[in-house]
């Protein structure tokens, strides 16, 4: 039998023809990239792993940035059109939003607020009037953390977001 004729044995210890038969060749060629591929991916699947972690991370980052700023936004919105009539129901306001955010933990974010007039530093008056109008602004502060400690590869990001909106109604001053 020639090696040019391929036929299948039925199995690795059946009757071959005597001599270099095709399935002694294909067995030993079937063992030989069964070892080659248990290399390639004993090489890979570290570098797999980490590309999966780290894009995890990554999408967590994104999302925790897109809470700290929808907060802001929420809690600036709130005070803007007097939905939270005090400071602390505007600081409740905007937690409440970045809550809905799986794997966000509002209770570490620090928010401030304040009311100024359009200079950003004069304190606003009550009620505000159309000449004289006051600004709220709501700042959100949060520290991320990654997952895993990567090396060379900074594992903390702060997250730093403030809106600013123009009250109605007399705001919700301090």
């Amino acid at each position: 039998m020639t090696l040019g004729i391929w036929y299948r044995c039925p199995t690795p210890e059946a009757a071959c023809p005597p001599g270099p038969s095709v399935c002694s060749v294909a067995m030993r060629y079937l063992r030989d990239e069964r070892g080659q591929s248990m290399v390639e991916l004993a090489l890979t699947l570290p570098i797999l792993v980490f590309t999966l972690i780290g894009g995890a991370d990554l999408a967590r980052a994104y999302a925790i940035q897109l809470a700290v700023q929808n907060g802001a936004r929420a809690g600036a919105e709130a005070a803007a059109v007097n939905q939270a009539p005090t400071a602390s129901l505007i600081v409740l306001r905007t937690r409440d939003e970045m809550a809905r955010t799986p794997g966000m933990d509002a209770a570490n974010a620090t928010v401030t607020v304040t009311f100024k007039q359009v200079d950003g530093t004069t304190t606003c008056i009550d009620p505000p009037t159309p000449a004289v109008p006051c600004y709220a602004t709501v700042r959100v502060q949060h520290t991320f953390r990654t997952v895993t400690p990567w090396p060379l590869i900074p594992n903390l990001a702060n997250f730093d977001r403030s809106t600013t909106m123009r009250t109605i109604k007399g705001g919700a001053l301090p």
